[in-house]
């Protein structure tokens, strides 16, 4: 989800919130930095599941512990209503996203959203930003706005809920870039380790790295960009 905030004739807010794509989408996985996607920390499984809600509600899928917990912590019966099937339509989000904006109009914020998946947020003259900023705070936590959106980026981009690591190695092998029999964990325990990462990987990031191969380095880039 992106929130940017842009000026108008009016006062309007100017704090800019921006999650990659790559790192909230999944919910449970670090930010990738220094030339290589960061290990998950959470718990993707390329295996579907099932889980039981408080109430007795069962979903199933991929998603579904995660379905369960923002259930179980939703604030909205609209929330409880979307998530039943264990699916989030764009319908659905999108019927969310205007019980959200309209909680914010009703107290004289406009909430908009535009096609990338951008919030500007404009607040009326004499209301000042942390006024305007505590408004939408609250009708987003009163209508589980962030929860929901997180969790129906990533159930788009990443349908199956896997361990971002898995693509991604699958990739480095495919292109020569790691040797056949290397690991997820294998890999997760090589770019955690900075000194690991530079000595198998550092010629693919690294300019400076003895053995730096250009052209390989691209085809590096493009997994990491890809995966």
């Amino acid at each position: 989800m992106k929130k940017t905030n842009n000026r108008g004739n009016r006062h309007t807010a100017v704090t800019v919130m921006v999650c990659a794509m790559a790192c909230c989408a999944t919910l449970l996985s670090g930010c990738a930095g220094g030339g290589h996607t960061a290990p998950s920390t959470g718990t993707a499984t390329s295996a579907s599941s099932s889980a039981t809600a408080k109430d007795g509600t069962v979903f199933t899928g991929y998603y579904a512990q995660q379905i369960k917990r923002t259930y179980d912590d939703a604030h909205q019966s609209l929330t409880k209503k979307i998530l039943k099937d264990s699916k989030i339509t764009d319908e659905e989000f999108n019927e969310l996203s205007e019980h959200f904006s309209d909680c914010a109009k009703q107290q004289g914020v406009d909430v908009t959203f535009d096609s990338q998946g951008g919030m500007q947020t404009t607040y009326p003259a004499g209301m000042s930003q942390s006024d305007g900023d505590a408004v939408v705070a609250q009708c987003d936590e009163d209508n589980d706005f962030t929860s929901m959106s997180i969790l129906h980026d990533s159930m788009k981009s990443n349908p199956k809920n896997e361990d971002p690591a898995v693509p991604l190695l699958q990739c480095l092998k495919k292109n020569g870039l790691a040797e056949q029999s290397m690991t997820v964990d294998d890999y997760k325990a090589i770019v955690s380790d900075e000194n690991k990462d530079k000595d198998v990987f550092g010629k693919y990031f690294d300019e400076s790295a003895p053995g730096y191969d250009a052209a390989k380095a691209k085809l590096y880039e493009a997994c990491q960009t890809n995966s």
